[in-house]
């Protein structure tokens, strides 16, 4: 199981926070080579705006490292995409009841 199996079936906010929280604490410590820029990988969160920002950000250093043709870089930020898109889609969906119930309907 990854770590976004987990926050995929986290049953609430706080979950998924100290999920993303520990994932983002990994990259810190383990990218010695600066892949994510900081402001991707601070901390605290502040909320479901925050990652979604940190979600486009990450697109927008994705797109960057194509194009210079990074295999290193556009692996590790392709995966940090999966994790934080992760988060942001199940915060959304928890945020909102309609999108449960209507699931729940199907």
């Amino acid at each position: 199981m990854t770590i976004t199996d987990v926050i995929a079936e986290a049953g609430n906010e706080h979950e998924i926070y100290f999920l993303l929280t520990a994932y983002m604490e990994s990259v810190r410590f383990g990218d010695k080579f600066g892949l994510l820029p900081e402001h991707i990988t601070r901390l605290p969160l502040s909320g479901l705006a925050d990652v979604t920002r940190r979600f486009d950000d990450l697109r927008t250093e994705r797109d960057h490292a194509t194009v210079r043709s990074n295999d290193r870089t556009s692996v590790f930020i392709s995966e940090a995409l999966d994790v934080v898109g992760t988060a942001r889609e199940r915060l959304t969906w928890l945020a909102h009841p309609d999108l449960r119930s209507r699931r729940r309907a199907n």
